[in-house]
């Protein structure tokens, strides 16, 4: 009896081993399986990458992206020569890795139409106002095309990052306040100016002219011709240099990034001739880091030109109207400086 009641309490004691035992393994096993952690998702994009050819629809695709958009802009500046450009590898290889890919058309970056981006969501300016090439290639200064661009962004953007459409539609209805009021500023800017007359030597504010309701007093076959990238005949030539010397317009408008003989003329003869000249470049200058910032400039820009022919005309009338005879002899300046004389210069018309 008491080697069975031992037997027992030894069996007893091994089986509470046993368990023991069995219990720390588990734990063990237990606290194998809580430091081993999920594998994370990857993680959704957080902004969308955008390439835009030129820096005016890069400029609009920033107000209406924010923050939820990277925006590239390859042509860019008020210093690039347009005529010559030329887009680098990288600028093509990022137009093939673009999320959304901004093209001008209407032949102003021809070269983009070789990138066939892999996945990308496109949007043209031409194509979505239905511009053909040999139209005015400067869209941007048109209020229709700004705003079906800004919309097009818009459901774009939506369409690639869906959880942010919310905040896309905010940006528009923002900027389409800010454009309400651009398109109200230019056109009292019109009815405030409505005798003035203008010509240009180029045709960069074409679409800002006539949303200002304004006709371009350059003689119409200069025009076309430099609408059309060729050489001026000499007799339109000659037409627009006695247009300038009669004084029959107000502001004389040209292209800061565009250069030759003609142009050079005809910017000579309007200082000559008290016509202030506006100069405007086909890329953002510095200063503007939104499209309806740097139109708002050139309206007044226009305004300054005007004033300053106006001013400028009436001081050279005064000084030809008839005076009273001089009685006092005139003063002289003594220690002038020669340097300062315009004896010796020529007159650079000649």
């Amino acid at each position: 009896m008491r080697t069975i009641i031992c037997a027992a309490k030894k069996f007893g004691k091994t089986v509470s081993t046993c368990l023991i035992a069995s219990a720390v393994l588990l734990g063990f096993s237990a606290c194998g399986q809580q430091v081993e952690k999920p594998k994370e998702k990857p993680k959704a994009a957080t902004q969308i990458t955008v390439v835009s050819t030129v820096d005016t629809w890069g400029s609009l695709a920033k107000e209406i992206g924010g923050k939820d958009v990277k925006v590239e802009s390859i042509m860019s500046g008020a210093n690039t020569d347009i005529s010559s450009f030329k887009p680098k590898p990288k600028d093509l290889e990022n137009m093939q890795d673009a999320q959304v890919l901004i093209t001008n058309g209407a032949g102003y970056d021809d070269w983009a139409s070789k990138v066939h981006p892999k996945k990308a969501e496109t949007i043209s300016a031409a194509a979505t106002v239905g511009a053909l090439n040999g139209d005015n290639p400067y869209l941007w200064f048109s209020h229709d095309a700004r705003e079906a661009m800004a919309s097009s962004m818009a459901d774009t953007f939506s369409k690639v990052l869906p959880a942010k459409k919310h905040d896309f539609a905010q940006r528009l209805s923002e900027w389409q306040n800010s454009e309400k009021k651009l398109a109200s500023s230019i056109s009292d800017f019109a009815k405030n100016h409505s005798d003035a007359k203008y010509a240009s030597t180029s045709p960069i504010l074409f679409w800002l002219m006539a949303d200002m309701n304004v006709k371009d007093a350059a003689p119409k076959e200069y025009s076309d011709a430099i609408s059309n990238n060729t050489e001026p005949q000499r007799s339109s030539v000659e037409e627009f240099q006695k247009l300038i010397e009669d004084r029959k317009i107000d502001v004389l408008i040209s292209d800061s990034q565009q250069g030759s003989d003609v142009l050079n003329l005809l910017n000579g003869i309007a200082g000559r001739s008290y016509t202030s000249t506006v100069r405007v470049s086909e890329l953002m200058p510095k200063y503007a880091n939104q499209l309806d910032q740097w139109i708002l400039k050139i309206c007044d820009d226009l305004q300054n030109a005007i004033n300053a022919t106006k001013d400028m005309r009436k001081n050279i009338d005064d000084q030809d109207s008839p005076k009273k005879p001089i009685t006092k002899k005139p003063t002289i300046a003594k220690n002038t400086d020669p340097k300062n004389s315009n004896q010796g210069q020529q007159d650079p018309g000649k």
